[in-house]
């Protein structure tokens, strides 16, 4: 009896043990490449692993983060499928890098953030948090005292001026543009340009343009910043823009260097007013001294017609101003809404699925169902039913054999999408447009 008890417990405790084992179970891992002390200026990733032990119904969720005195970005074609086997267990999810650039020296802890997943098998997604880790930045020798480290293999500085000739009324004003090229290096990473204030001059700092050239072949090529700077001139006299020196590392020579930008210098003198109705100065003279001048009653009209539309202009003006604005925002959102809508999700994934690449499938289909008001959100591959398009249930079909499934090396999707029909069908449910005939 003792014995049929105790071989009846080891089932029930195997049998728990099997059904343990089905539920999905999931994991982050996180490490710093490279793990030890870097070079203040250059990148550092941080790779984060999401892993479950059956499939993901939905992209996890990948936050930003602040890190004080560092640059902290998460490009998008950092992303990759992945599959491996720990401890005899199988698991497969997705790896994306965060690219941290520190702008200065010290040591940097990387916060704990969370990650929320959506593993399959379980209704209610799965919120983990990385661990937290820290590395370090130095700067190299020779660079200790330099106000701004920034290092490139290449930097190139241009200024332009406008008006180019220096000179200039009082009221007018001078517009000073520096514009830097930094080989290999993300436009955001240079560092902007000070300029001074002057006495005479006004100065006023306009937005920073930037911009990042990048080949096909080659990928990132250069960056750009352009800081421009206007003044405007208070008095009459002689002004001299100081010149401007830019401090960089250059990576290549391992040296300290400068960008010399010579100085600017401008005359300002007094504006020459004309007046409106200027009378000559030998009608003055004799005796036109005590001519009578005598106003038509005609011109006095046209005087106060223009007078009156003056009026009605600056009346009209902030209200047309306003109608024009909300018409602008109105055209802006339609555009936004025809192109965040479902009908160019709908061709971004019948372009996926021609390439036959599953690594754009599955983003492009899941951004087509947040897009369309019948899937619930966030989306799921299950909410593809039998009753749908039947390429688009081959379509999920196939998504989820390659979650299950999925190898070293993607396969191809082999399903053939036809063109947007929704309004077809939109118009059999509605039915016929006349009532039935009364037989009666």
């Amino acid at each position: 009896m003792m014995r049929r008890l105790l071989a009846l417990m080891c089932l029930c405790f195997a049998c728990s043990i099997a059904y343990a084992d089905d539920a999905p179970r999931t994991m982050l891992r996180a490490h710093l490449e490279p793990s030890g002390p870097i070079v203040a200026g250059s990148a550092v990733k941080l790779v984060v692993d999401a892993l479950t032990t059956t499939w993901f119904t939905a992209a996890p969720d990948w936050p930003l983060f602040d890190l004080h005195d560092a640059f902290v970005t998460l490009p998008d074609d950092s992303a990759q499928n992945m599959n491996e086997i720990i401890d005899g267990v199988r698991w497969f999810g997705v790896t994306r890098a965060y690219r941290i650039v520190p702008r200065t020296s010290g040591t940097f802890d990387v916060p704990a953030f969370s990650i929320t997943l959506h593993p399959g098998g379980i209704d209610t997604p799965v919120t983990l948090q990385t661990p937290a880790l820290q590395f370090s930045a130095t700067l190299p020798p020779g660079a200790e005292g330099m106000t701004s480290f920034f290092p490139a293999p290449n930097l190139t500085a241009t200024q332009r001026v406008e008006p180019q000739n220096g000179d200039i009324e009082v009221g007018g004003t001078l517009t000073r543009s520096v514009t830097q090229r930094a080989d290999a290096t993300e436009s955001m990473l240079i560092a902007p340009v000070q300029f001074g204030d002057i006495d005479g001059l006004r100065r006023y700092a306009k937005p920073p343009a930037t911009r990042n050239i990048s080949e096909d072949r080659t990928g990132l090529v250069a960056g750009e910043r352009t800081d421009t700077v206007t003044y405007v001139v208070n008095r009459r006299g002689r002004y001299t823009l100081p010149p401007l020196d830019i401090e960089w590392w250059n990576t290549t020579t391992h040296q300290r260097e400068t960008v010399h930008l010579p100085a600017i210098h401008l005359t300002a003198h007094a504006a020459h007013e004309k007046p409106l109705w200027e009378i000559p100065a030998d009608a003055l003279a004799g005796a036109a001294r005590h001519t009578v001048i005598f106003l038509d009653a005609r011109d006095i009209a046209y005087a106060c017609i223009m007078l009156a539309l003056i009026a009605a202009g600056v009346w009209f003006y902030p209200r047309i101003r306003m109608w024009l604005a909300r018409g602008s925002q109105w055209w802006a959102a339609e555009r936004k809404k025809r192109a965040e809508g479902e009908f160019a999700a709908w061709r971004a994934l019948r372009r996926a699925v021609n390439s036959g690449a599953m690594q754009r499938v599955v983003p492009a289909l899941y951004r087509w169902m947040d897009a369309n008001p019948r899937f619930t959100h966030p989306a799921r591959i299950d909410a593809i039913g039998r009753d749908e398009n039947p390429a688009l249930h081959a379509l999920a079909e196939a998504v989820e054999s390659h979650y299950e499934h999925a190898q070293a090396e993607s396969k191809s999707v082999r399903v053939k999408l036809h063109r947007w029909t929704q309004w077809t069908r939109s118009r059999r449910a509605r039915g016929p447009a006349l009532p039935p005939l009364n037989e009666g």
